[in-house]
């Protein structure tokens, strides 16, 4: 019997090793998605890196940094390598290999710059995660071609963390419909994820923007009322985030009672001014 056969227990096995484990199947869902739970090992996602880099030299250049990110951090590698890999038949197929004007490919670069953002920038990677986790192909694809620079930008962490929550929410208003041929849907997407990604905007307003989404979800059964939300007023209003949320407490308090005189709630308004419901 062999010394490495006496260490592991007489004639039993080595552990297989881990092999590679894909979240992207041949025909996806367009349009706005919801992705199962991540529950890759991280043996599978090294495996996947392994995978990609003998199959991409974009990611071969980097594997080993790759390989030495923080293992929650590995899944958005491997997406991203899939998505690199992955040429849709459709009028709109992104290809993130192309080279740009520099010579570097989209999938080169982020392949360079999620090492560094996994330590300096993680928000961006949890953001880019749930973008992935909540859109098509074309459109995580998309994302990643318009906000590829913020990887490079930990200053944005705050926006990025106060908006991850209404990604859903965005990608379900602005991706649904049917197919268009053209990038439109995208482009509104990217649009409104850079609306509050913006240096100028305060992400307590962000914040008060879910509160807000969330205040309206969470009314009972009883309270019938179309609520309109309006986001853009709300991160660009003078009024300070603390009152927004006084008067957000004060519509909860009487959104049952106001449902009885009507159905319809500008409460975009109410938020912002404190406008007089009760009257």
């Amino acid at each position: 019997m062999s010394l490495i056969n006496k260490i592991v227990g007489g004639g039993a096995q080595l552990a297989e090793k881990a092999k590679p484990s894909f979240r992207f199947g041949p025909w996806q869902q367009m349009g706005a998605v919801t992705r199962p739970a991540d529950t890759r090992t991280t043996e599978q996602l090294l495996a996947n890196i392994d995978y990609f880099a003998e199959n991409l030299p974009e990611v071969a250049l980097f594997k080993k940094e790759l390989k030495g990110m923080n293992p929650q951090h590995l899944g958005l590698v491997s997406d991203i390598c899939e998505l690199g890999a992955r040429m849709d038949m459709i009028n709109t197929n992104i290809n993130i290999r192309k080279p740009a004007s520099n010579g570097k490919s989209l999938l080169e670069f982020l392949m360079e710059k999620l090492p560094w953002a996994s330590k300096e920038n993680p928000e961006m990677i949890e953001f880019s995660k749930e973008v992935i986790n909540h859109t098509d192909t074309t459109a995580s694809k998309y994302f990643l071609g318009s906000f590829a620079e913020v990887f490079e930008h930990p200053e944005a962490a705050k926006h990025l963390k106060a908006t991850k929550p209404l990604i859903k929410d965005i990608a379900e208003v602005t991706l649904s419909g049917g197919y268009t041929m053209d990038y439109s849907k995208e482009q509104k997407f990217v649009n409104a994820l850079s609306s509050y990604i913006n240096p100028s905007v305060n992400p307590e307003k962000i914040e008060v923007v879910n509160e807000a989404v969330r205040t309206v979800e969470k009314l009972p059964e009883s309270v019938d009322l179309s609520c309109k939300i309006v986001s853009t007023d709300i991160i660009n209003s003078t009024t300070s985030a603390q009152q927004m949320r006084e008067n957000l407490e004060t519509f909860s308090q009487i959104a049952e009672g106001l449902s009885k005189r009507t159905k319809e709630v500008n409460l975009t308004d109410y938020i912002i001014k404190n406008v007089n419901l009760t009257e």
